[in-house]
């Protein structure tokens, strides 16, 4: 099987190094701002999208999507619960929510993207406990509600 793993260097894709064989893209390795870049990769059997939310990577996550037969995007709290109360950088939790409707879009007409909430995780330990969840059902994962999947709860969130 083939995977490709954006924000390949991120602490979320060094938990997944113990669990899943891939390509682990960072931003040295691919420019997901960049469309040229995303049309030179090939096809990949699954996509685990790891990378930071941005304005220029969300504007390609169409074309990213299209290259890969089963998606798997994290997302975060901020992004499908955005606190409006709470002070911080909003901008995050905006491009969150943008990658939440994108995937949820693009999930409508292919049937083939998940989105999942890792809940918090600040040390390494909560990191590898994700990815061990996560490497436990990525590949037998049926795509039968367009919903957020909260996987530190084992439960669906609707949007």
């Amino acid at each position: 099987m083939k995977i490709l793993i954006t924000g390949g260097n991120g602490f979320l894709a060094n938990s997944f190094k113990t669990y899943i064989d891939g390509d682990y893209y960072g931003k040295d390795m691919l420019d997901v701002t960049s469309a040229n870049c995303i049309r030179n990769l090939p096809i990949y059997d699954v996509l685990i999208h790891t990378a930071t939310g941005t304005p220029d990577i969300n504007k390609n996550l169409p074309l990213l999507f299209s290259k890969a037969k089963k998606i798997f995007a994290f997302t975060s709290k901020q992004g499908t619960f955005l606190n409006w109360k709470r002070s911080g950088p909003i901008e995050y939790g905006l491009e969150k929510l943008t990658l939440n409707f994108l995937a949820y879009r693009h999930n409508i007409e292919n049937n083939n993207a998940q989105i999942f909430e890792p809940g918090h995780m600040e040390t390494t330990e909560q990191y590898d406990q994700i990815a061990g969840k996560f490497s436990a059902v990525y590949s037998d994962w049926k795509f039968e509600k367009n919903m957020i999947y909260d996987l530190s709860a084992d439960r669906y969130i609707a949007y």
